[in-house]
């Protein structure tokens, strides 16, 4: 057998491993997200006046969920891939998070006050 063709079938095989160990990697996340789903599901009051504290300060800022899930990456993988991809995940998770509250100068306070 040439060298060439064992160097060239080995780097293919690195490749194709490394897809590999992304894919199972992105299936751990999704059965992480899944699992911590079905736990707070499970836990979780839907009248408990917190969570409909939250829900109303969601509606009240106009924020809908996400369309599909956002899944942080858990699983091991290589130390700048994961800073990427968790960067990302941020980067989205940021879109639909309330916005603090704004602080109300003492103007906007009175004409509030006097527009009663």
């Amino acid at each position: 057998m040439d060298v060439a063709a064992l160097l060239e079938d080995s780097a293919a095989r690195d490749t194709q491993s490394a897809r590999d160990s992304e894919n199972i990697a992105r299936l751990v996340d999704r059965l992480d997200y899944a699992a911590t789903w079905e736990y707070i599901g499970d836990t979780t009051d839907p009248d408990d006046p917190e969570i409909k504290r939250e829900r109303e300060a969601r509606k009240a800022a106009g924020i809908k969920p996400p369309p599909r899930p956002i899944f942080a990456p858990v699983a091991l993988r290589d130390p700048d891939v994961t800073a990427e991809l968790a960067e990302r995940a941020h980067a989205e998770h940021k879109k639909y998070e309330v916005p603090p509250p704004r602080k109300v100068g003492l103007r906007e306070l009175m004409a509030r006050f006097e527009g009663r």
